[in-house]
């Protein structure tokens, strides 16, 4: 970790405590950051250097400068994610107020300063504002426009996904049986990953990553075999 993102986790902590009354804001963040970091990385990997591997990329689809590509991608997966967790949070009951200050506050735990400049608030609240599927839908969307090769990523990794940022909420606020419940619908969209040896789609802590199939974010060859 980085002198910026380890100082970045420090004032999160201690603003979770702080808003929450709480004193486990270390471990929350800390958790939430592992679970996020990873998923994220995940999610690129999927759409990027998986696809690249398995289908291809059309020159054509190609952008013009790949690192402002992938910083792009990677904003917007963060916001989403972000958004997707304050969903999570509110459905659960895991704050002590309904106040949206969490979205804001996780948005900047994983983008620093970048998350209060006025475009990447401005998107961050359009998420928010937006139901699951609504905002499902619009996160595929902005992914075709800054990574074109992520239409050819299998259709269901983006049905898996906000289950896989729930679960990584659920379990950083130490809430296991809700991670298990959600673990059982993304077995329901893609009985699939089941059939890792290796892991038997188990739960994993917030972090901590399959090097077989990927669990929590399967890899190309396992979200590409059919039901």
């Amino acid at each position: 970790m980085t002198h910026d993102a380890s100082e970045r986790l420090a004032a999160a902590a201690e603003e979770f405590n702080r808003h929450e009354g709480r004193e486990d804001g270390a471990r929350v963040c800390g958790s939430l950051a592992d679970g996020l970091t990873l998923l994220c990385e995940s999610v690129f990997r999927r759409i990027h250097q998986d696809v690249e591997k398995a289908v291809g990329v059309d020159s054509m689809l190609m952008p013009v400068s790949e690192a402002k590509a992938q910083q792009r991608t990677v904003e917007e997966i963060e916001l989403f994610q972000a958004a997707e967790s304050a969903a999570a949070v509110g459905e659960f009951g895991y704050l002590s107020s309904e106040d949206p200050w969490y979205l804001r506050w996780l948005a900047r735990l994983t983008l620093g300063d970048r998350a209060a400049e006025p475009d990447a608030d401005e998107r961050l609240l359009r998420y928010r504002s937006q139901t699951s599927e609504e905002r499902r839908l619009a996160f595929t969307d902005a992914l075709s426009h800054t990574l074109a090769e992520s239409r050819q990523a299998p259709l269901v990794l983006f049905r898996l996904h906000p289950l896989a940022v729930q679960i990584a909420t659920a379990l950083a606020f130490d809430d296991h049986p809700r991670a298990t419940d959600l673990r059982r619908e993304q077995l329901a969209v893609h009985p699939a990953i089941a059939d890792c040896g290796r892991c038997r789609a188990r739960l994993l802590d917030n972090g901590e990553q399959c090097p077989a199939c990927g669990n929590p974010l399967w890899k190309y060859q396992w979200l590409a075999v059919a039901d």
